[in-house]
């Protein structure tokens, strides 16, 4: 046990009670079922559910949503009027049962939006929200290992969960983490606890074996930018839907739009994600389009994720979870292009 970790465990029978309590504090953010899948959504009553696997969307959606409005503009005798629209929600947020690649995305997003350029709209949700995350259970499609975001995470929490059986155990991250701890819900993590999580989480590391190796990537695919007929295979494949950016937890385009009453005296500008897949995402003013090929647009997303985000952050902006390949209509495989341009 470090110093200054406090480690809990809870009953799993004993959960719902301390979603109950945390509701009372907070606003609750987690997994639960749609349907066949799962998705992030606010926990209202008992319907969380920590075993899931995977979701359609990534946690991002609640710290930059799908759309979201800017400003709001009205005429009034003929001087235009802007109103700000950026509020902060009435109570914090805690967003349970995050995994770690997705905790790694969150970390890469608050660069995006916050080193050069301070985004208020992400940022504001971002400080208003803690994050517990939960130790994950790969599917078929994961490949954090081989990214270097999983299965287990040192930072970048409150809270960590961990399933050891019939109970979670609860590591803090930071001091709001520990007071949570201090609930009486909670129990001391004792020494079979520690091993009980130390065996789940080798049990995690024996199911991920990506064989993907990404040493000296970056020139390889540089080297490889003007041959279209190497990209040509996935390109014939792809039809362009935007599902590998939409459902990427990393991705952060968007585009612009206003949208302006039939009177045209009052209306609202509004921020709109985008895909670098779309016709239209680089034709500029005269109607030139920078990538008016489906190649062209399909070599941006890897190109982005495994050449330029190295450029601009030192970090690869894929985290390895898979949900390009899982959610992709025609299961294009970005595991299958690093082997490709590694010529394995």
């Amino acid at each position: 046990m470090h110093p200054g970790i406090v480690e809990k465990t809870l009953d799993k029978e004993r959960i719902g009670e301390l979603i109950s309590q945390l509701r009372g504090k907070y606003e609750v953010i987690g997994p639960k079922r749609d349907g066949e899948n799962f998705i992030f959504d606010f926990i209202e009553g008992d319907e969380i559910d920590l075993s899931y696997k995977t979701t359609i969307l990534p946690p991002k959606k609640f710290f930059f949503p799908v759309e979201e409005p800017i400003y709001e503009f009205e005429k009034v005798n003929g001087d235009v009027i802007i109103r700000d629209v950026l509020k902060a929600p009435e109570k914090k947020r805690i967003f349970i049962g995050i995994h770690p690649c997705d905790i790694h995305a969150l970390m890469i997003l608050d660069r995006v939006f916050g080193d050069h350029y301070n985004d208020p709209y992400f940022q504001l949700r971002r400080d208003g929200t803690l994050i517990a995350g939960l130790t994950c259970e790969p599917t078929e499609y994961c490949f954090c290992d081989a990214m270097g975001t999983g299965p287990t995470i040192d930072h970048g929490y409150d809270l960590m969960l961990t399933d050891i059986g019939e109970k979670y155990f609860f590591q803090s991250g930071t001091h709001e983490g520990e007071k949570i701890l201090e609930a009486k819900l909670f129990k001391d993590a004792g020494e079979d606890d520690r091993k009980a999580r130390e065996a789940k989480i080798n049990e995690i590391k024996g199911k991920l074996h990506s064989d993907i190796k990404l040493y000296g990537i970056y020139e390889k695919m540089r080297l490889k930018f003007d041959d279209d007929k190497f990209w040509v295979e996935w390109a014939e494949r792809c039809v362009l839907c935007g599902a590998c950016n939409f459902t990427c937890p990393t991705c952060y385009c968007f585009t612009i739009k206003d949208e302006v009453d039939f009177s045209g005296n009052t209306g609202r500008r509004v921020r709109v994600w985008d895909s670098c897949h779309f016709r239209n995402f680089a034709t500029v003013a005269g109607g030139m389009n920078f990538r008016r090929r489906r190649v062209s647009r399909l070599k941006q997303r890897f190109y982005h994720k495994l050449c330029y985000s190295l450029e601009q952050r030192w970090v690869f902006d894929c985290v390895g979870c898979g949900r390009c390949i899982q959610f992709c209509p025609t299961k294009i495989d970005i595991r299958e292009v690093i082997k490709a341009v590694q010529g394995v």
